[in-house]
């Protein structure tokens, strides 16, 4: 027999075997029982917590030929067939790959037809939210008139999609994630009757790591009994699924908050030296965020996502140096970053300039954050008095600013952005915002006086400040060219900033 994946194999084939759920599998039991089945089923909730594995053993139950007490018999020719997916009444349909109208008018023409081997003929439709709006509507009338010997079981992880006259029709369950302590004893199960050996520690990352999700618990102990022989440890879950350390996420969080930005850049670029990827870096960060900001909250009671035993003693330490209101905005730079970097090339930019940000963020002396960060509007020129660390603070800011702006502007059209990229921000003076070219990329400059580049230019400065601003492109090694400009920028940003050459 060909080798079937873990998650497979240790399915569940009764409603008793399910793994929480406890509340949908009462009434879906108590319902076979004494025979108050409805026509229509909405199974919704993240993925690998039961929905498909539940709507099966259903599919068994209103079919078994011994069913006893609401629950399938698995000896009955039925249920093996099921069992084997050879029983010809119980359809299972992808919506993903088939969600037009043709495929929708197909499964009412059959609907019509008798069950050809059990009692009932069960569709289960799995990612219903992929059908289109036609295919919908066609599918309307069959739920609402369904022939007796016809039930439907939709499952969805994103039912906030599905049409509210589908919704009125179906009897809904809603699934909730596993706990931690639920995917543990479940997978210390599995490795005993598989006579794997794997530690506390290797599990309860497996079990952290699986966000709730049973199946993707199962296929990760998958893989690593398919690589690794002998004994699991927690080291080895790590290198083998390509996890990022939480006490490395709270090492670098301990230099987020020193403001050490030579460290942070150090312990990225080792990360991805060591092929991390840049995505996996701000998931995993934005975990351990979400477990600092609980634990600052509620102290010990907060259950971790992230946070292993170890990095809890970076937890603790660090709670007293942050608050919920910089920790929410962190998380919101750090979740805003995770969506960037499914559409970009630019990983390790955009991932330096997020830690940079909430550096910045967490360097901010009140409690109270702004929704938008902050430019100073005026620089006066350096004296004798202006210390290196001051100036050093001021480059800072104004690099994040312009890199923050040069994503946002690639985000809408690449072009504009080569284009902004030869640039380099000056900085702010009320509302208007500076920006030099030098000598060799007039052209580029021209081009970004230009109304459509100006515009999208325009729209991510309003984003990033939450106003309209004026922008002003200025031409440093021209005295001749816009000599008004260069000389207010001289007067707002310093000679130590504005270099005009001969």
């Amino acid at each position: 027999m060909s080798y079937m994946a873990m998650y497979r194999v240790w399915r569940p084939q009764t409603f008793g075997e399910v793994v929480g759920q406890e509340q949908t599998v009462a009434a879906l039991r108590n319902a076979v029982r004494e025979q108050r089945l409805s026509h229509a089923y909405l199974f919704s909730g993240p993925r690998g917590t039961g929905k498909t594995s539940i709507a099966k053993i259903l599919a068994k139950a209103v079919n078994c030929e011994r069913q006893e007490g609401g629950e399938p018999c698995n000896e009955c020719s039925s249920c093996k067939d099921i069992n084997q997916g050879n029983f010809m009444d119980v359809i299972e349909i992808d919506a993903a790959s088939n969600r037009g109208i043709d495929e929708i008018r197909d499964l009412r023409e059959k609907v019509r037809v008798m069950p050809a081997q059990g009692k009932k003929k069960v569709y289960i439709i799995d990612e219903v939210h992929m059908l289109t709006t036609e295919a919908f509507n066609a599918l309307l009338k069959t739920l609402e008139e369904p022939p007796e010997s016809v039930m439907f079981i939709l499952a969805t992880t994103e039912s906030q999609k599905i049409p509210s006259t589908i919704l009125s029709r179906c009897q809904r369950y809603g699934f909730k994630r596993l706990t931690l302590a639920q995917i543990d004893t479940r997978l210390n199960d599995v490795a005993v009757q598989n006579h794997m050996d794997i530690d506390e520690e290797a599990r309860a990352l497996i079990a952290q790591r699986a966000n709730g999700g049973m199946r993707d618990a199962l296929g990760m102990l998958d893989q690593l009994q398919a690589y690794q022989e002998g004994p699991i440890r927690r080291e080895h879950v790590l290198d083998i699924l390509g996890l990022v350390d939480d006490i490395f996420v709270a090492q670098i969080m301990e230099a987020v908050l020193n403001g050490d930005t030579g460290k942070i850049i150090e312990m990225l670029s080792q990360a991805l030296y060591q092929g991390k990827e840049a995505s996996q870096l701000v998931r995993e960060t934005s975990l351990y965020l979400r477990d600092l900001l609980l634990y600052e909250t509620v102290g010990e009671q907060a259950e971790m996502l992230m946070a292993g035993e170890q990095s809890k003693i970076f937890l603790k330490s660090q709670s007293s140096k942050v608050d919920k209101y910089r920790l929410m905005k962190a998380l919101s730079i750090m979740m805003e970053t995770g969506d960037k970097l499914r559409f970009s090339e630019g990983q390790r930019f955009l991932l330096e300039v997020c830690f940079l940000e909430i550096s910045a963020v967490f360097a901010q002396k009140t409690a109270k954050v702004e929704p938008e960060p902050t430019v100073p509007t005026k620089t006066a020129p350096p004296s004798s008095q202006t210390s290196k660390g001051d100036k050093l603070g001021r480059n800072d800011a104004r690099e994040i600013l312009w890199n923050r702006i040069l994503a946002g502007v690639k985000e809408k059209k690449i072009p504009t952005h080569a284009l902004l990229s030869q640039g380099k921000l000056l900085g702010t003076k009320g509302d208007t915002l500076f920006i030099a070219y030098t000598k060799g990329y007039r052209f580029h400059k021209e081009r970004m006086e230009e109304k459509g580049n100006r515009e999208i230019l325009q729209q991510v400065i309003k984003e990033i400040f939450n106003r309209e601003m004026e922008i002003e492109f200025i031409f440093l090694d021209d005295t001749q060219y816009n000599d008004i400009i260069v000389k207010k920028a001289i007067e707002y940003f310093g000679e130590d900033i504005v270099q005009i050459k001969d």
